[in-house]
């Protein structure tokens, strides 16, 4: 036995003992990056899925026939282009050829008109059947590359709708025997491997990707960590190379570190709380109008996100965004706010409860300063804070007076109010219905014109705003951190958590 292989030996039997992974050296050789996301998953059913936890695993793993780029303009992605026919009616999808599902198989319309359909078909309980043409569209495959979509009335916004990875196409394969997708059979550039429950999973490189290149890294390892501490500790211990997120008030002392990146953007998204107009008294638009009054944005901005938002006064749409509305009634009034109160019957108060999640702990910190607040006007709220699975469940089955939550990925101004508010549909958790609001919201789909389109939602705003289903809080900033070593990375307005372009330098 030679004096290097013994050695071997012995290294290895050390390593044995101390419990130590011994790696060959190809796997020394390969990029795996170690990332720590900030919440469970909740499903990877990309169909079915509204959770961003899982959609920051679902980006990297399936596509859509578009996409927005890193600009979030919209471009193609298993589409190569688009046409709409003279009547609005139908919409013609040309097929990037040569893309090939995970596991091998090509795709082809034929995965793109089951995709479309599974989506619409009510048993799978989809929220995006709207983003796929609404429940009366129908999906054809036209020839092997190339498929059609008619729906009862024009739609000039559909490819910004599919750009959603919620309306993904996957391989039939994927739905197992109860017609539930446990792990999604993609065309992205990863695949799902070692999955441990909600709390870990490798994200391997799909040798199969259509993308020539791409990924450029072997593998993500996923670990879940709740903990803001705990996570940039695992950082700055090098434990892990990145974050999905960095607790706002250690945003500057990681910033002020050399060895940690910190990427900062503005959001395409909104804080905010969702009241049960299903419950009394919050059915009566002037205790909700009250709430609205009473609390103040600057100081629930500086308790969750420590400075990194912007208040809203009224709609959830900031000044950065080119569909913005002026309309902004609801500045702190604690007279007003009383007074509403008292019309509605409530002059002594009433008792409510605010429903964060622990898994988000600057929704904790809203709770918290919205409890003084209220209490100012008389209305005397408790806090449960549930883990994240259980909050999804009390939320979607209307048991809460007030949740406290966040709404990400709004790039085209549908995005803001359709999903969430047009009477039954799935997102809609507060109950609202209003058949003015609905008919603009279904009118705005039918217009293209940039103008056309802001008069109609302008006024759609407006009811919504003075119909307070959802007390805006504020427009939060999306921040990720990570080793210097993580390069490619771009951290992007819709948060998307896109994994493919990242390398590991060094």
């Amino acid at each position: 036995m030679n004096r290097n292989r013994i050695a071997l030996l012995i290294l290895l039997l050390v390593a044995s003992v101390l419990g130590v992974s011994m790696l060959t050296s190809a796997q020394m050789s390969e990029s795996v990056l170690r990332s720590a996301h900030d919440a469970e998953w909740t499903g990877l059913d990309p169909h079915v899925a509204s959770t961003v936890s899982s959609f920051y695993v679902l980006a990297n793993v399936v596509e859509s026939l578009t996409t927005n780029d890193d600009n979030i303009e919209l471009t193609p992605l298993l589409a190569t282009d688009w046409s709409q026919s003279e009547d609005g009616l139908t919409w013609t999808f040309n097929l990037r050829e040569g893309v090939h599902f995970s596991n091998g198989v090509e795709m082809t319309s034929e995965h793109v008109v089951f995709s479309m359909n599974r989506i619409i078909n009510p048993d799978t309980g989809s929220g995006r059947v709207a983003s796929v043409g609404g429940p009366d569209a129908v999906w054809e495959a036209m020839d092997t590359y190339s498929v059609s979509v008619t729906t009862p009335q024009p739609n000039a916004i559909l490819p910004v709708l599919l750009a959603s990875r919620a309306t993904a196409v996957v391989h039939p394969d994927s739905v197992d025997e109860n017609g539930v997708i446990v792990v999604p059979i993609g065309t992205g550039p990863f695949i799902i491997e070692d999955l441990d429950g909600t709390i870990s999973m490798t994200l391997a490189k799909n040798e199969n990707y259509w993308m020539e290149g791409m990924p450029l890294l072997d593998a993500v390892e996923i670990t879940v960590i709740q903990e803001d501490a705990a996570r940039e500790a695992a950082l700055l211990g090098g434990e892990v190379d990145f974050v999905t997120s960095v607790a706002p008030q250690a945003v500057q002392a990681l910033q002020d570190n050399s060895e940690v990146v910190v990427l900062v953007s503005p959001a395409l998204a909104y804080k905010y709380i969702g009241l049960n107009l299903m419950r009394e008294p919050l059915n009566d638009v002037r205790v909700r109008q009250a709430i609205a009054y009473a609390i103040n944005r600057d100081d629930l901005c500086a308790a969750g996100d420590f400075g990194l938002c912007t208040p809203l006064y009224g709609g959830p749409i900031d000044t950065g965004s080119p569909w913005h509305f002026e309309y902004a009634p609801y500045s702190q009034d604690l007279d007003k706010a009383r007074a509403l109160l008292a019309e509605a019957g409530y002059a002594d108060g009433f008792e409510m409860e605010l429903m964060p999640t622990s898994t988000y702990q600057d929704t904790v910190r809203q709770a918290q300063v919205l409890q003084a607040q209220l209490g100012a006007v008389g209305i005397t709220t408790t806090i449960n804070a549930p883990e994240w699975a259980e909050w999804l469940e009390l939320e979607g089955n209307f048991r809460y007076d007030g949740y406290i939550c966040s709404w990400n990925g709004l790039v085209d101004v549908e995005h803001y109010f359709y999903l969430q508010h047009r009477t039954d549909e799935v997102f809609n958790f507060t109950g609202y219905s209003n058949p003015d609001f609905d008919a603009l919201v279904e009118k705005g789909r039918t217009v293209s014109d940039f103008d056309e389109r802001y008069a109609i939602y302008a006024e759609a705003n407006r009811i919504l705003v003075d119909a307070v289903p959802y007390v805006y809080f504020y427009n939060p900033a999306f921040v990720r951190a990570m080793s210097p070593r993580v390069q490619g990375y771009v951290l992007r307005s819709d948060n998307a958590n896109l994994y493919m372009n990242t390398y590991l330098e060094g």
